[in-house]
């Protein structure tokens, strides 16, 4: 939690959301600061098992959408925060999707509609980001983004890629309204460093599309 400190973390000291109160968002051994953002997502799981399980009580289908709604929240935070969406979660994501839709697990309709989900999916943001990244000159969508929608076709099914899609470019285009009318929208991680030659700088104002895929597909399965 507290890599600055660079000592071991004791278990009272990784109590989810209390510790962090506790400790009044400094690390105990050398008051460094912790970002609120960990209670944020410590939060947010918590809201996503208690959902799984009114939505489907003690079950392995709660189980299944609890693992799909902590992919989303990690996902979510970790392309805020770098703009990257690591293959370590997407690719298990898409797993979970087609595991649990040949299971009936998932809100897919089956796994039918599960892999034709998966494939439209990434067939779709894969021309995007091909077309645009011609168009543009630059890249303009990660493959991150492809592998996340191709988990989400997925989990959710394929009729539910274009309402995920609208919910997410609607939401993502206020968000960036936002940003630009104040001049908020600085580049991503390291925007103090120089960019080293022919590294990829996310643009000024602009947003991460990842989490507001995520966010669009909590809406469209909740």
């Amino acid at each position: 939690m507290v890599t600055a400190c660079k000592a071991p973390i004791a278990w009272y000291d990784s109590l989810p959301v209390v510790s962090w109160f506790l400790l009044r968002g400094r690390g105990r051994s050398c008051g460094a600061r912790i970002s609120p953002r960990y209670v944020a997502v410590e939060l947010l799981g918590a809201a996503a098992a208690w959902v799984a399980w009114r939505r489907h009580g003690l079950s392995a289908a709660a189980a299944v959408e609890l693992a799909f709604l902590a992919f989303l929240v990690a996902l979510a935070a970790i392309d805020l925060d770098r703009w990257e969406l690591p293959y370590e979660l997407t690719r298990p994501l898409l797993a979970l999707g087609l595991a649990g839709s040949a299971l009936s697990l998932t809100a897919a309709p089956g796994l039918r509609s599960s892999a034709l989900g998966a494939a439209t999916g990434f067939a779709a943001f894969w021309l995007v980001m091909k077309v645009g990244a011609l168009l543009a000159k630059r890249e303009a969508m990660g493959i991150g983004d492809v592998w996340l929608l191709s988990g989400l076709g997925a989990y959710l099914g394929a009729a539910a890629l274009l309402p995920v899609v609208m919910l997410a470019s609607i939401q993502g285009s206020v968000a960036g309204l936002v940003l630009v009318l104040p001049g908020k929208g600085e580049p991503g991680p390291d925007r103090a460093r120089p960019p080293a030659e022919g590294e990829w700088v996310p643009p000024r104002h602009g947003v991460p599309f990842g989490p507001f895929l995520a966010l669009g597909a909590a809406e469209w399965l909740l």
